[in-house]
C-alpha cells in the first residue's frame, strides 16, 4: 500500500514539472511600443488578446483604452504578433503668430504629421519653432511665428535754389520773377518686417529697409534784378499828363501795350517808357509821336503782330500794359 502511494505521488509531482516546463516553454515576448514614450514595453504572452497581455502584466488596461489607440483591435491574439504600437490621442496647443488659434487631438507620432493631417499651412517666411521631427506627446505647444513684411511709398521734397541775375532791363531796385521754381521729390519704397504683428525694433526704432525708386529734379527759380540807374528811367519816361502838340499829322490806330522780353528793340535800343513798336512801311523808324493817355514817344522797334495802322507801346511792367490793353486813339506823327 506504501508502494503504491509513493508511485501516485511521484507521478503527480513529474506531472506538475513538465507543465509547468510545457508552460514556461510556450511563453513569448511582444514589443509593445508607446508613441508618446522613448522606451517601449517588452510583455510575456503565451497567444492571449492584447488586452489580456497588458491586463496580465499588470497594466491599467481601461486607462490605457482612454489615451492610447492599438495598431490592432484590442481583442486581436497576438501569437503571431512580434510588436504592437499603441498611439498616442495626444492633445496639442497650436500657437500662431503669438496666439493660441486651437488645441487639438491627434495620433500621429511626429510634429510633421500632425501639421500635415490638420492642413496648418506653413509659408516660405514663417519660422516653426517646434521642431518637424519632434515626438508627440500630450499636451504640447506647437509654435509657428509669422514672419511678413509690408511695403509703402515715402516721399521726400527736393528744395529748388533761387538764382538771381542781372538785368538793364529793369530799373535797379526791381526785381522780376524770370523763371518759377518747383519743388522736386524723392520716391522711397520703404520695407518693415513684422514678428508675430510687431515690427523689428533696433535702438527703439522699427528696422526698415528703404529703396529710392524715382527722382524728380527740381527746377530752380530765375529772378532778374534790375541794374537800370532810376534817373535814367525818369529821363526816358513820358507821362501821359503832357500837353498835346499843337502841330503834327493826326492818324487813327489800334494801340497795344508791351513790357520787357529781354531783347533790344528793332533799332539796337534798350526798350523804356516812350518806346514804340510800328510797321515801319506805316510809320517810319526814327518817327516821334504823340499817344494820348501814354504820351510821346518814338518808333524804335517793330512785332510780328504789329502790321498796318498797328502800334505797340512799352511798359515799364506788365500790369501797366496789361490796363492799357487794346485802345482805338487819335495819335500825331511830329516828324
Amino acid at each position: 500500500m506504501k508502494s503504491i502511494l509513493r508511485i501516485s505521488l511521484t507521478m503527480l509531482i513529474f506531472s506538475t514539472l513538465w507543465l509547468l516546463i510545457g508552460c514556461a516553454a510556450d511563453e513569448k515576448d511582444i514589443v509593445v511600443k508607446l508613441s508618446d514614450q522613448e522606451e517601449p514595453l517588452i510583455l510575456k504572452h503565451s497567444g492571449e488578446t492584447l488586452s489580456d497581455v497588458l491586463t496580465n502584466n499588470g497594466k491599467n488596461l481601461a486607462e490605457l483604452k482612454q489615451k492610447y489607440e492599438p495598431s490592432v483591435p484590442w481583442n486581436t491574439k497576438v501569437d503571431t504578433l512580434e510588436e504592437i504600437t499603441l498611439r498616442c490621442k495626444c492633445k496639442v496647443n497650436v500657437h500662431i503668430g503669438g496666439k493660441k488659434v486651437g488645441t487639438y487631438e491627434t495620433t500621429k507620432t511626429t510634429v510633421g504629421e500632425f501639421l500635415q493631417e490638420k492642413k496648418i499651412p506653413i509659408t516660405p517666411w514663417d519660422v516653426l519653432k517646434t521642431k518637424p521631427e519632434r515626438k508627440i506627446v500630450n499636451g504640447m505647444n506647437v509654435i509657428i511665428d509669422k514672419v511678413e513684411t509690408k511695403v509703402s511709398k515715402k516721399v521726400e521734397e527736393i528744395p529748388f535754389k533761387s538764382e538771381e541775375k542781372k538785368s538793364d532791363q529793369l530799373t535797379k531796385g526791381k526785381k522780376e520773377v524770370k523763371k518759377k521754381g518747383t519743388k522736386g521729390k524723392k520716391i522711397y519704397e520703404v520695407v518693415v518686417t513684422y514678428y508675430n504683428g510687431k515690427p523689428l525694433m533696433k535702438d527703439g526704432e522699427p528696422v526698415t529697409e528703404k529703396r529710392l525708386v524715382k527722382e524728380i529734379k527740381p527746377v530752380d527759380e530765375l529772378i532778374l534784378v534790375g541794374t537800370k540807374p532810376e534817373e535814367e528811367e525818369t529821363q526816358n519816361q513820358s507821362t501821359p499828363s503832357q500837353t498835346a502838340p499843337s502841330g503834327g499829322r493826326v492818324m487813327v490806330v489800334q494801340a497795344t501795350g508791351y513790357t520787357h522780353t529781354g531783347n533790344r528793340t528793332a533799332t539796337g535800343t534798350i526798350p523804356r517808357r516812350g518806346t514804340i513798336a510800328v510797321d515801319p512801311r506805316v510809320i517810319p523808324l526814327g518817327t516821334r509821336i504823340y499817344v494820348p493817355g501814354y504820351g510821346y514817344g518814338v518808333a524804335e522797334d517793330t512785332g510780328g503782330a504789329v502790321n498796318g495802322r498797328i502800334i505797340d507801346l512799352f511798359f515799364n511792367t506788365r500790369t501797366e500794359a496789361i490796363n492799357w490793353g487794346r485802345r482805338t486813339v487819335q495819335i500825331k506823327i511830329l516828324d
